[in-house]
């Protein structure tokens, strides 16, 4: 028994129905708005990729493409991508880490004081 995902072009909602067969059930109704005029949609879904292709993934040049080291928003973008790719790896606060260090580099500018040559990334 599959599982179905269904948008409603009357409200924008999108809800998910286990059905039997491949056919849409009779009386499928939107359960925000009641329409019955319900679409499926196509689902999401993910990919699993072997140690190896993720660090393949991230060796890849282009991972650098746009890449200002001049600016620690550049950066900050860059290495949220990367905690994306690491997953678990990066650990649980790896955005949180990443965001307090835009945050220090902020307020030095602030300040008007040079940015610490170190991080709590423990880069530099």
């Amino acid at each position: 028994m599959p599982i179905y995902e269904y948008r409603c072009p009357a409200c924008a909602g999108r809800f998910q129905k286990l059905v039997r067969g491949f056919g849409d059930p009779p009386g499928l109704t939107c359960p925000r708005c009641g329409n019955q005029q319900v679409q499926r949609a196509i689902s999401r879904f993910a990919t699993l990729k072997s140690e190896e292709a993720r660090l393949d993934a991230m060796a890849d040049p282009s991972t650098f493409a746009g890449l200002d080291e001049n600016d620690p928003r550049s950066i900050a973008r860059w290495a949220k991508r990367m905690g994306k790719e690491l997953g678990e790896e990066a650990g649980e606060d790896w955005d949180e880490m990443v965001d307090q260090m835009l945050e220090e580099e902020r307020s030095a500018e602030d300040a008007g004081t040079p940015p610490q040559q170190s991080n709590n990334l423990g880069w530099g």
